[in-house]
């Protein structure tokens, strides 16, 4: 009971010397220095299990794994520190075990929440990967669509070429064929007036023709009434004459 008080104790003056020294040379430590506290965690617990073999045996594989990687505060400081305090070496060695798992554990929880950096910048790169295969899709079918519309466009603008030929051709055709009636029309026309035109001629020299013959015919007739009158005059006078001599005898 006396050893699980002190251990507290022990533990509580651990995490007060680790709080103060949070902002120290620990927490700016290089790989290398990782590494080689990695080492010398590693003898400290070699070392505190053949002092304290029974009280270790409890301990899980995964503390005993997050021991051995890499650690975020310098091991030898801490303990060095633990020891200016009044701890005794092995007090502080089992101190800075402890406090390893602890920060350990912690960091393995830690990473196993949030995502690595690693992880980040490939998720990164597949949405890079899928953005610009998207960008490709995407400009490829606008390349496919515009090639399409640039060949329906080309085969509208061909058909309504052939369908203004045709429509052109037809009103020519349609214009030949009226000029065409207009001018047989006008001919007929022109033959038909002419018709009219010597007939009527005709009729005026017919006219005239008569005209004329009843003129001569009413000369004779007048010419043969001054005959006949004159012939009854002379006819009267002489009988008036022989009538006059013989009353005269």
């Amino acid at each position: 009971m006396g050893r699980t008080s002190s251990l507290a104790k022990l533990v509580q003056q651990g995490t007060n010397v680790l709080a103060r020294s949070a902002a120290g040379p620990a927490a700016q430590l290089a790989s290398d220095a990782s590494s080689s506290c990695s080492a010398r965690a590693s003898i400290v617990v070699q070392n505190f299990q053949r002092r304290e073999g029974s009280s270790l045996t409890t301990t899980s594989h995964d503390s005993v794994s997050a021991v051995t990687k890499s650690l975020l505060l310098d091991t030898l400081s801490l303990m060095r520190r633990f020891e200016k305090i009044g701890l005794t070496r092995a007090q502080s060695e089992q101190m800075t075990e402890m406090l390893t798992e602890v920060v350990c554990l912690n960091k393995e929880k830690i990473s196993q929440q949030f995502v690595t950096k690693q992880a980040l910048e490939m998720a990164i790169l597949e949405q890079e990967s899928r953005i610009a295969g998207f960008k490709g899709e995407v400009a490829k079918s606008q390349e496919l669509h515009l090639a399409s519309l640039s060949r329906d466009t080309e085969r509208l603008t061909n058909s309504l070429e052939k369908m203004r030929a045709e429509i052109k051709y037809e009103v020519d055709k349609l214009s030949a064929s009226q000029r065409l009636d207009l001018n047989l029309e006008k001919g007929r026309m022109r033959d038909e007036l002419q018709a009219l035109r010597d007939k009527s001629n005709e009729m005026e020299i017919k006219m005239d023709r008569e005209t004329n013959a009843l003129k001569a015919a009413v000369e004779q007739s007048k010419n043969e009434v001054l005959r006949y009158s004159l012939s009854m005059i002379l006819a009267l006078m002489a009988a008036g004459l022989t009538a006059a001599r013989v009353l005269q005898k």
